[in-house]
Parts: structure tokens; sequence; C-alpha cells
């Protein structure tokens, strides 16, 4: 495991907070991490872990209302704020590797916030990306009518915030992550009405957008994942041309965290190392 990491904060709005596992050696590539709903850059250190090995740098940074960046748990008041961090982190890894190249790493509702960028920003600066259970098909369908109820409370009552109602076990088959999620002081289960309904937004963009994403994307579910649907995956797979579908049988939630995580990482490493600069 690397204990080795750096921590920054860089403001615009709000302060948002970086952590940073830097190679030994030039790094060939470096990986921005975007992470899921309710967590926190700092769950990513085995990832990290595995791909400074690697001679790939990781830089992670927590969302706006998680962690320890600025804003109220759970809570945004516009996609844009999560779109304009993302360039931010962006620019912050750009300045201090001028020439390496940057790929993109988006877990669930991080691959939501991935996908949004690549369409929205149509940034030069990132070379791949990598989507991981992407927050496009959930498995619980809400009836029409509290999703109706949903789109009048969050203009009355935007910052209002409930439970996200996340069964943990769900995560991952590892019961070691399972316990230090539980017990992880930076997690937390908030979800305002606000940021719900950006989100959906959001999705329905995805899902619905004409939009030419040309970096080779990967895409990777898990089809026991029982709190976002593969379904999804296999939607903007079959949108995005450029695009690469790797869907496994056994695995839940979290591909990186779940009991094949050393074959999937590795997989990642092989579809990075296959990419002609």
């Amino acid at each position: 495991m690397v204990n080795q990491h750096f921590e920054n904060i860089i403001s615009n709005k709000k302060n948002i907070f970086i952590r940073s596992w830097p190679s030994n050696n030039d790094p060939t590539y470096n990986i921005i991490i975007i992470h899921g709903l309710g967590e926190h850059s700092g769950r990513y250190k085995e990832f990290a872990s595995f791909f400074i090995k690697k001679n790939i740098g990781v830089f992670s940074f927590d969302l706006i209302g998680h962690g320890k960046s600025d804003g109220l748990k759970g809570h945004i008041s516009n996609i844009k704020d999560f779109t304009d961090s993302i360039e931010e982190v962006l620019i912050e890894v750009r300045k201090r590797f001028i020439n390496t190249p940057i790929i993109i790493f988006g877990h669930s509702l991080g691959g939501c916030l991935a996908l949004n960028y690549l369409i929205e920003r149509k940034s030069k600066e990132i070379s791949l990306a990598i989507i991981s259970s992407a927050w496009i098909e959930t498995k619980i369908q809400i009836p029409k009518y509290l999703l109706i109820i949903q789109r009048v409370m969050h203009i009355l009552f935007p910052k209002i915030r409930l439970s996200n109602r996340l069964d943990t076990k769900d995560l991952s088959k590892d019961i070691k992550i399972v316990d230090k999620y539980k017990n992880d002081s930076l997690v937390h289960d908030r979800i305002s009405l606000n940021l719900l309904s950006e989100i959906n937004k959001t999705i329905e963009k995805i899902k619905n957008k004409d939009y030419n994403i040309e970096i080779p994307v990967l895409i990777i579910h898990g089809k026991k994942d029982k709190i976002i649907s593969y379904k999804g995956s296999e939607l903007i797979h079959k949108k995005i041309k450029n695009s690469k579908l790797k869907l496994y049988d056994n695995v839940y939630h979290e591909p990186h965290n779940d009991n094949e995580r050393k074959e999937i990482l590795e997989y990642y490493y092989d579809f990075i190392k296959n990419y002609k600069k």
C-alpha cells in the first residue's frame, strides 16, 4: 500500500480538497478520479497504490458537499459547480505536468459527472476515460407520482436532504471494505432534493442528447450491482462509438473494491497500455 500522498486545497468559489499520489519517476500518465455520491477521495488508496507501481500518478478530489471540500453535505446548487470543479482540478494537474497525458476515471455519480464533463467541455487535455458503474439507470424504479412531487418540492425546498438509503453490503463482497465504509467519518448518506434533480437532468441529457466523445472510453460494470443497473452502461456504450464495454458477472457496485479488484485493475492497466499516444 502506498502511504505517501500529498494534500492540497484549490480555491475559486469554494475550496476543493485534493489528494495526490505521485509516481517516483516521471509518470507516463496521470489519472484524475471522480468519486461517487457520499464517499470521498481517500477511499481510493488501494487504487492509487496499484497505479503508482505502474508509474502512473493519481489525483483524487472531494466533490463539493463531500469529504473535506466546502459545501453542505450532499447538496449542490447546479451541476455546473461539479463540472467547474473537475475543470479546476484538471488545470491544477496540467500546470504540474505539462506534457503528461491525463486519464479521467469516474465511478457511480462520478461516472455520470465524467461523461457530462466530456460532453459539455470537450476538453483536449484528456486522453482516455474509464467509466465505472455509471449512475445512468438505478435499480430502484421510482413511481412517476413521486418524481412529480420531487420536481415541485426541489423548487420550494432545494436544500432539504434525505438519506440515499444505501445498503452498504451492496458495495462489495469484501466485508472489510464494507466495514471501513460504515466506520468512515468522511462518508455521508445525504442527498438534497436539488442535487437529485440536477443528477436526473444530467442523466436525461446523457441518455438522449446527440454528442460525440472522440477519446477512447472504457465502460465497466458488474452484473451483480444492486445499486446501479448495468443496463445504463450498455446504453452509453451504444451511444459512444469509441468505447469498450466490460461486464463482470459476479461483481458488485464498486469493481475496484470487490474481491476481483486485482483482475479489474489489471484490465484497466491493459486498456491504458494499449492506447496509442
